[in-house]
């Protein structure tokens, strides 16, 4: 992706990092106070990760999936401070072969260059209210 804003590429990192489950990547990119609300299909993870020791639960979180991959294909500046984040997301489950998919609407926070807060939603409606953005 050409011609991001800061924010944005920040945003596109942490999504890379989180797709490649690479721990030290995610705390580069991560501020040390993260708050990573996730979304709701995802089964057997905690509603929401805070700090650098949430990530690394959040990565251990994602054992049982062969494969995880989160392939971003749209990032919105909001506000000085808030980015929308679209991504396609497929994993495989180790063992039982199960495939998912699903398409996630992220609104990432940034602050001092990190990202402070990633949450996501069901919709893009969603987001885009919850980051005070018309659709």
């Amino acid at each position: 992706m050409e011609g991001l804003s800061e924010n944005a590429s920040i945003a596109l990192k942490g999504a890379e990092a989180l797709s490649d489950r690479d721990l030290e990547a995610m705390i580069e990119v991560a501020h040390p106070e993260i708050e990573f609300v996730t979304h709701p299909g995802f089964v057997g993870q905690e509603p929401a990760y805070r700090g650098h020791e949430g990530m690394r639960r959040w990565l251990e979180a994602l054992e049982p999936w062969e494969s995880f991959q989160v392939d971003v294909e749209e990032l919105i500046d909001i506000s000085e401070d808030t980015v929308l984040s679209v991504s396609h997301v497929t994993a495989r489950g180790t063992g039982s072969g199960v495939d998912v998919e699903m398409r996630t609407y992220d609104v990432v926070t940034i602050v001092d260059a990190k990202i402070r807060r990633r949450r996501h939603y069901e919709t893009r409606e969603q987001a885009l209210q919850a980051a005070g953005a018309a659709g």
